[in-house]
């Protein structure tokens, strides 16, 4: 099931599962989620027969298995396609500095990560080719990437994050020297880096 889900969709669902209330019980949480899984308004759920639900349910079972799915080169949404970029040396230095924000709660900045690392596609009358990566469309990227399968976007930024945090570690001299030309003190350039790395180290495939 979680290869038929969105990034938006695994997104409500991070959510709603992490909702903690005395008053929510068990069926509301269940409901709530075959809403987001079947892409329905709660309220066509709970028009549900007793029995229809309790079957209905059994879908729910693919929440306890990690997400498959394997980085992918490309990602087409609508109109629109990306190149996903796992050389971080092709990336702009200030999109390494983005991954420390994004990286504090993973599954819900997994789209904006996500935008950091796609590079916007055009058509030719042959095919796709590399486009202008624009900084102030980084939004319109991330809303695209929601819009995207799930399972191919998280397999894909797993693996780019753990990529990222091996070069940061690798390169921690080269970034502090760049971020303290940039007008940082060095106590706040190795800070800078050390958290890119505290933050990056949890970021690990998802169980549960």
């Amino acid at each position: 099931m979680w290869n038929k889900l969105t990034v938006r969709q695994a997104q409500e669902i991070d959510k709603l599962r992490r909702k903690v209330s005395k008053e929510y019980t068990e069926a509301d949480v269940d409901t709530e989620l075959l809403a987001i899984i079947k892409n329905v308004p709660v309220s066509v759920i709970d028009s549900m027969k007793w029995v229809d639900f309790v079957e209905a349910r059994k879908e729910l079972v693919f929440l306890e298995n990690e997400p498959k799915g394997k980085p992918v080169k490309y990602i087409k949404i609508g109109k629109r396609a990306y190149r996903m970029v796992y050389d971080i040396r092709q990336m702009p230095f200030a999109r390494y500095i983005e991954g420390k924000t994004f990286a504090q709660d993973f599954v819900v900045n997994l789209h904006k990560i996500a935008a950091t690392m796609v590079m916007p596609q055009r058509k030719t009358w042959f095919r796709w080719v590399d486009d202008k990566y624009d900084a102030a469309k980084h939004e319109i990227y991330a809303n695209d990437m929601q819009q995207a399968p799930y399972e191919a976007i998280y397999a894909s930024t797993v693996f780019f994050c753990n990529l990222f945090k091996n070069w940061i570690i690798a390169s921690k001299d080269f970034m502090i020297n760049e971020l303290a030309n940039k007008g940082m003190t060095k106590e706040e350039a190795e800070k800078q880096v050390n958290d890119l790395c505290k933050y990056l180290d949890g970021i690990t495939p998802q169980s549960k």
